[in-house]
């Protein structure tokens, strides 16, 4: 099921990204622009069609491990 593209999502979506954000960020201060980021990411993933906890966390690693052009690093995930 895809995220519709006015930006609402059901509670079982919201659970997965919820879940996503703080098994990913768990080692991020809540108020850091590391965890901002993480949560940037993690919702456009799942606006572009990775709508699972294993999908998210897969193509997390495949960036963390090949960072874009330009980047100082990967960004490190808990």
């Amino acid at each position: 099921m895809k995220m519709r593209h006015n930006g609402s999502a059901t509670p079982e979506q919201l659970a997965i990204l919820t879940e996503a954000l703080q098994q990913l960020g768990v080692d991020l201060p809540l108020d850091s622009p590391e965890r901002e980021t993480l949560a940037t990411e993690i919702m456009t993933l799942f606006e572009n069609g990775i709508e699972t906890l294993d999908g998210i966390k897969a193509a997390l690693s495949k960036r963390q491990k090949s960072p874009p052009a330009g980047a100082s690093g990967p960004l490190i995930l808990g």
